[in-house]
Parts: structure tokens; sequence; C-alpha cells
């Protein structure tokens, strides 16, 4: 019996990886008490993964006229971990959307991310150059669990905008995202280890 449970264990860790993200309501409860410091346009979501470790990344991807133009940086080695057991994550992102670096200089976003692990967390922050004529925002988010393979680079949140003071209801679907205006994606890319 021993035997067979060792092998057991033994084939998820060498199995195919798959990563699982499950969305997460960062102000139910308690937390409700966060939103005004947060802002409307923040979300969060858990990422696990099942066999070997991967090499994932969640790229800030600039969107116009529902295509990728550039990239504003990048969070490497998500699932960076001291214990080999540690395979479950917290993201955490929020979005200032009113953030200016000086008087009559471009708009800029700041967008905070944090990470939680069982054994830590950390915190980073992007500026991103906005430009002004988009007026109306609006989230993108999962809400039902996903789950992911490597090779994968998909869409998993992000804030869409228009430049004309209306929004139309979107989703992270490839068809949804090929009709944006603009947008700010956070894409999960997995990559071989």
């Amino acid at each position: 019996m021993f035997l067979l449970t060792g092998c057991a264990s033994n084939s998820g860790k060498n199995g195919p990886t798959t990563i699982t993200l499950t969305p997460v309501d960062m102000f139910s409860g308690n937390a409700a008490k966060l939103k005004p410091f947060l802002g409307t346009m923040s979300g969060a979501f858990k990422l696990r993964y099942e066999g070997k470790r991967p090499n994932a990344s969640l790229d800030i991807d600039l969107w116009k006229d529902g295509k990728k133009t550039a990239s504003s940086g990048s969070i490497g080695d998500l699932f960076f971990s001291p214990n080999e057991e540690d395979n479950e994550m917290e993201v955490m992102i929020s979005m200032d959307t009113d953030y200016y670096a000086s008087e009559g200089q471009e708009k800029m976003i700041k967008v905070k991310v944090g990470i939680t692990h069982a054994t830590g967390s950390s915190l980073m922050t992007f500026t991103i150059p906005w430009d002004k004529k988009y007026t109306a925002l609006g989230l993108l988010s999962e809400f039902e669990p996903r789950t992911f393979h490597k090779d994968d680079a998909v869409p998993v949140w992000g804030t869409q905008a228009t430049s004309t003071n209306t929004i139309r209801t979107a989703d992270l679907s490839p068809e949804s995202l090929s009709r944006l205006e603009a947008a700010i994606l956070f894409t999960l890319r997995i990559e071989d280890q």
C-alpha cells in the first residue's frame, strides 16, 4: 500500500504541468473596508500548479484596436519558493488611474501587484503611460476557475478603456478582446522549466 501511494504522488510531480486559476473576491467580508483604498479597478485570483514546477510569468500587455501593441512589464518566476511543496499563490492587482507625473505631462497609471505564497509575499509597482483620451474604464476578469497548460499565453485579468465614454460588455475571450479600443491586460505565460 505504501508503494502505491509513493508512486501516485511521484507521478503527479512528473506528469504534465497544469495551472488552475481561481477567481477571488478580494472585498468579501471584513476586507470590504479596503475597497476605498485599493479602488474599483482592483481584483485578485489564485494560481495553483500540478506536476513539475512551471516557469510562469505574468506579463503586462498594452492593447489597442483589438491587438497587443506593447509590453509594459513582467513578473517572472511566479512560483518561486524555497519550499518545494508550495504550489499555490494569490495575485492581487490594483490600478490607480488618477496618477499624473506632473502638471502638463502625460497621464500615467500606477499598477500595484501583490503576490502571496505560503512562505512570504512581495509587492511590485509599475507605472504605465496612458493616453488622456481614454476616459471610460471597465474590469475584465474571470468568474469561473480555468486550467492552463505548458506553452499557453492567455490573458487572465485586465482593464478595458474607451475614448467615447461608452463601454461595451466584454470578457477575456479572443473574440471579445479583438473588439476592444484599448486595454491593459495581464497575460499568464507558461514555458518549459
